[in-house]
């Protein structure tokens, strides 16, 4: 499965960090729980991938995690995916298609539906 992919992994658990490190009760426009479902939507997202079996399959389920990413985004006035949390969200989503066959490594699948 992709979610075990060292490379993945890491981001996976660099991205969790960070955003619960930038947390600021009161000031932040996001809670733990909102860094555990942006977690949770990635980890389905890797699942469904690595179950997909063709390149349509598979950005369909792109599109799908990026528009749930978008609106979660929404719900937290923007503040949750910021600059880096966008690199390290696109990044694991690229890295996961690629692995799959479905693109390249330089090419950024999630631009056409990202609003973060």
């Amino acid at each position: 499965m992709l979610n075990r992919n060292p490379e993945i992994k890491a981001l996976l658990e660099s991205l969790e960090t960070g955003m619960i490190t930038f947390i600021e009760p009161g000031e932040t426009g996001y809670t733990k729980k909102d860094v555990s479902n942006c977690i949770t939507l990635l980890n389905s997202f890797l699942a469904d991938l690595s179950q997909s079996e063709n390149r349509d399959q598979g950005i369909t389920i792109v599109k799908n995690v990026v528009l749930k990413l978008n609106k979660l985004n929404t719900s937290c006035d923007e503040e949750l995916i910021e600059t880096e949390e966008r690199e390290q969200i696109a990044e694991i989503i690229i890295i996961a298609g690629h692995l799959k066959g479905y693109n390249t490594r330089d090419e950024d699948i999630t631009e056409e539906w990202r609003e973060w």
